[in-house]
């Protein structure tokens, strides 16, 4: 029988996997805290600033929160100043969101002691540790968008829409 990553001295991938997802989901409830946001607000706002110019109804298709939802998210967005609404140009009836320069500003002050952190760690890597750092990150992004979608297409095939409020 094989010995463990425990018991061989390497380190426990499972373990780091479980430690990395959790200290970013904390990360990102304290970024979406001192905005003065909860975690869905946070994570649409996420989505508003990733595709600036994207409709609400957008935002329910990336999401799979009901209309009522991302528009009462939409309202206290703009109400706090983190997003823009306006008329789409190319459909007076919908509404472009972005995020405003405010924000933008706010958020890369913020998010700057991290980055610079960040950069350091991979300043100290060599071009084959950045490949296979990077390489394992896509991996896991990939693992992770198809691992959602099963899950999505799991609870719709239940008949229990997904994140749906």
């Amino acid at each position: 029988m094989g010995r463990t990553a425990q018991e061989s001295g390497e380190p426990d991938g499972r373990a780091m996997g479980q430690e990395l997802s959790l200290r970013v989901v904390l990360f990102h409830e304290a970024v979406a805290a001192h905005f003065g946001l909860n975690a869905t607000e946070h994570k649409v706002l996420s989505l508003i600033a990733a595709e600036p110019g994207v409709s609400p109804g957008r935002l329910v298709d990336h999401t799979g929160l009901s209309n009522a939802a991302i528009t009462k998210i939409v309202h206290r967005l703009a109400a706090l100043g983190h997003v823009d609404r306006r008329k789409d140009p190319s459909d007076g009836r919908r509404y472009a969101l972005s995020v405003t320069a405010e924000h933008r500003r706010d958020l890369a002050r913020l998010f700057a002691p991290m980055s610079e952190a960040m950069n350091g760690l991979v300043d100290g890597m060599d071009d084959a540790e950045r490949a296979t750092v990077a390489r394992w990150l896509s991996g896991t992004v990939e693992i992770l968008r198809r691992s959602t979608a099963e899950l999505t297409r799991a609870q719709e095939s239940a008949g229990r829409p997904p994140g749906r409020q």
